[in-house]
């Protein structure tokens, strides 16, 4: 788990200097390009500011600051939206997908918009910030949350799989989006499209997700998860240029897997009538009558 450990100098004029120490429980030292801090006032209005990784100054303005959220500012693939609704509306999102979805498994999750898999997210909500008087420095120790979370996904062949060349996966029914105050994914969900690399026997992918929808963190699983449906794609390119797809029921794993965790599909096949290059075309003319010769121009010729 990610921390932010902030200390606040307050002045007369609503700022405040900001010092930020990265660390991590259990992993490696993070090392973030910097902080988004959107502060909200007295009167409910946003105020986003932009921090470097060491912290800076902040300005709250002339009705100084009631609460905070704070993320980290690696998130190219992520927007944010509900900002001026107030800090329990803001939720991140990922960009549209790269490319459309698969239309077998569009058409198993009707409705779904297709995503990229989002950047990892950290997110912190503060709902009452303390008072300080001038030029009292305030602790303010901030737990940044996981907002993201991460899928190893493994489709294991059984049979044919030296001639598979490339591949790209997506997977259906998870969350499109996740609320920044407490990580909540609400019901909506989206597919996610991805690339993959090839293992041994083996396509595997490492896929960041806001995980589930209908998640809350603390709370007993909602009754909605048992009805939901999650697929898993796979698209192969063959050594004879041909593709061939599959999709795989993993409610099952993703139901006991809300925010990340292991995927696991076996006994995939390429069969040899995938792989071969007969186009099903008869190149015995003996049963063509009255053929005739055409002569194709070459160049100018006519």
């Amino acid at each position: 788990m990610v921390s932010c450990r902030e200390e606040l100098c307050y002045n007369h004029f609503g700022s405040a200097d900001i010092d930020i120490e990265w660390s991590v429980s259990g992993g490696q030292q993070p090392s973030p390009s910097g902080a988004t801090v959107i502060t909200y006032d007295n009167n409910g209005q946003p105020v986003e500011m932009f921090l470097p990784s060491d912290g800076g100054s902040l300005n709250f303005g002339d009705n100084g600051v009631q609460s905070m959220l704070i993320y980290n500012n690696d998130t190219e693939k992520i927007t944010l939206f509900g900002i001026s609704d107030g800090p329990r509306s803001v939720h991140a999102t990922s960009t549209p997908g790269y490319r459309p979805a698969p239309q077998t498994l569009a058409s198993r999750h009707p409705g779904e918009a297709t995503l990229n898999t989002p950047d990892m997210l950290y997110a912190a909500y503060i709902e009452a910030v303390p008072d300080a008087d001038r030029h009292e420095i305030a602790a303010l120790p901030v737990d940044m949350k996981p907002m993201v979370f991460s899928y190893t996904i493994r489709y294991n062949f059984e049979y044919g799989f030296e001639r598979v060349t490339n591949a790209r996966g997506a997977l259906g029914g998870m969350a499109a989006r996740v609320m920044l105050y407490n990580g909540e994914t609400p019901d909506d969900a989206a597919i996610l499209v991805y690339d993959c690399r090839l293992d041994n026997n083996a396509v595997v992918a490492s896929v960041l997700s806001f995980g589930i929808p209908s998640f809350v963190p603390g709370e007993a699983d909602r009754g909605t998860r048992e009805n939901r449906a999650y697929t898993l794609n796979l698209e192969v390119t063959l050594t004879n240029g041909k593709t061939k797809s599959f999709d795989i029921d993993v409610a099952g794993q993703l139901q006991t897997q809300p925010r990340g965790g292991n995927i696991t599909v076996s006994g995939l096949r390429i069969e040899d009538s995938d792989s071969g290059t007969d186009s099903g075309f008869d190149p015995d003319l003996d049963d063509w009558n009255n053929n005739v010769d055409i002569d194709l121009p070459v160049g100018g010729q006519k």
